[in-house]
């Protein structure tokens, strides 16, 4: 790992993925094959498509090598594209569960509400209530908290009759579903894409690779991206190159931004 991460900007107002494509084919100059050697990761595979469609542009059509380009992954991705064997991770495979499907975890949570004793709650409800516990169970894998302590986040007669029955409900996640996923032998899609960022950040900090890595785009308000983009900057051939950084605003800007900033995210990640 080198010492000052290697962090760079795209102006707002400038079109962000033609000016990378500009800046990379800058950076590697004229060889065709020396963009073979250069790896981007971006947000989504749209904005892997859009850039490929900006360095066509930049040559006029013309047939060229691209750089490989990977999506970090949205939530519902199936598969991080940098966790394939032959991908990212080099020689080293991946050997993490794959993600369950998102109606296959419907149905097993409908199935444990519509189980509940003394239940009487509809199927159609129980979809719905389903929904609901799975986007929870997203929200807290994502910021990497778990359910722990659940029983004293609300204090008071006023509400405790109305909370017990809430923790009640929750035993459907903390109590029945990680027996169920290990049953199954899958993760949480979200659980997952944690351990696919997790374990290719340690990998990169062990032993970063050869060529040139870019990161683009990301702002990093997943946890865990956040702490691979953090590896990617210290590489010795890596770049994190962020959407329209404020590069004029100080220290007392910085520190008095609220969340509701559009700043806000980049200078959490930094």
């Amino acid at each position: 790992m080198t010492g000052k991460p290697a962090v760079y900007t795209i102006a707002a107002g400038v079109p962000f993925l033609d000016a990378l494509a500009a800046g990379i084919l800058e950076k590697t100059g004229d060889a065709p094959e020396a963009l073979t050697k250069v790896s981007v990761l971006l947000p989504t595979r749209r904005a892997c498509r859009s850039l490929s469609e900006a360095f066509l542009r930049l040559s006029d059509g013309k047939p060229m090598l691209l750089p490989k380009m990977t999506p970090l992954g949205d939530i519902d991705e199936d598969e991080l594209a940098f966790a394939d064997d032959d991908g990212f991770g080099g020689e080293t495979a991946f050997d993490i569960p794959p993600a369950i499907s998102g109606l296959r975890r419907q149905l097993l949570l409908s199935r444990l509400i519509l189980a509940r004793k003394d239940s009487q709650t509809t199927p159609d409800q129980a979809a719905r209530l389903a929904q609901e516990l799975a986007r929870l169970l997203d929200q807290v894998q994502t910021e990497r908290l778990s359910f722990d302590g659940l029983e004293k986040l609300v204090t008071g007669d006023g509400l405790s009759g109305h909370w017990q029955q809430t923790l009640e409900f929750l035993t459907i996640l903390t109590d029945n579903w990680p027996a169920i996923l290990a049953s199954e032998g899958v993760l949480d899609p979200t659980q997952r894409r944690n351990q696919l960022l997790d374990t290719q950040a340690a990998l990169w900090r062990d032993k970063p690779p050869d060529g040139l890595v870019i990161a683009a785009g990301s702002t990093g308000s997943i946890p865990a991206t956040a702490d691979l983009l953090k590896v990617i900057a210290e590489m010795p051939g890596g770049m994190l190159v962020l959407p329209g950084l404020d590069t004029d605003a100080d220290e007392r800007v910085w520190e008095a931004l609220e969340p509701t900033h559009p700043q806000y995210g980049l200078a959490k990640l930094l």
